[in-house]
């Protein structure tokens, strides 16, 4: 079925033209003033006769008073990963958060490996800096259940999605943890693919000072661990 697409080019200049089509050449073209009523009618009365041996000139004349066009673009956004193991890590610690558009953060806990064969205990240290939609402070009891081995998903980089919903005089958090990008601290530079894979949910309870009662943050975050026993 026929219809009307409509391209416009925007930001040429005779500079642009000259540099990139050297051999154009500047034409003026002459007006055309549009044919009067008995005109329109004569040529469409001379085509319709054309028209009844030609299919051809049938199909150009639909063209006339084409039925409006519906362009979409339609494009796919491939799901994210999600980590599967049999290896577990649970941390369970205290974090403290303040934020004013941009974020930091300080956690830090006991974590607990399903580690074979009698599983590994240790301590663990993070800071993360990022950005919340909000304004304010709070601190207290964060929980995360990651879905491979302490070494591998919680020390390190991560990235921290994290939404918090005010509830009386406490904030509850509730966070997915995705696996960082390699980068360079200075210049910031990729250094190599990534492809997101989630690796973790967590969750916190804070009480503190807080302008909204619904905050949405990015949060990448570095985190230590040390083995005790």
């Amino acid at each position: 079925m026929p219809g009307q697409v409509t391209v416009t080019f925007r930001g040429f200049t005779d500079q642009n033209v000259a540099a990139n089509l050297p051999r154009s050449v500047r034409t003026q073209i002459p007006r055309a003033s549009s044919p009067g009523p008995i005109e329109e009618s004569l040529l469409r009365a001379g085509l319709n006769a054309a028209a009844v041996g030609s299919p051809r000139v049938a199909s150009l004349l639909s063209l006339i008073a084409p039925p409006p066009a519906i362009m979409r673009i339609v494009g796919t956004v491939s799901s994210l990963r999600i980590r599967t193991t049999p290896e577990f890590t649970i941390a369970v610690g205290y974090v403290a958060q303040a934020a004013a558009g941009i974020a930091a953060g300080l956690g830090g806990g006991v974590y607990y490996w399903n580690k074979r064969p009698s599983g590994e205990v240790g301590l663990f240290g993070s800071v993360s800096v990022g950005a919340l939609t909000n304004i304010g402070f709070g601190a207290g009891d964060s929980f995360a259940y990651m879905f491979d081995a302490a070494p591998t998903v919680l020390a390190g980089d991560l990235i921290g999605l994290e939404v918090d919903v005010e509830l009386g005089p406490v904030t509850v958090g509730g966070q997915l943890f995705l696996t960082a990008p390699p980068v360079t601290i200075w210049p910031p530079a990729l250094t190599g693919p990534w492809v997101p894979e989630i690796v973790g949910v967590g969750f916190t309870v804070t009480a503190g000072i807080s302008v909204s009662p619904v905050a949405i943050g990015v949060m990448p975050s570095r985190t230590w661990i040390r083995p005790v026993f």
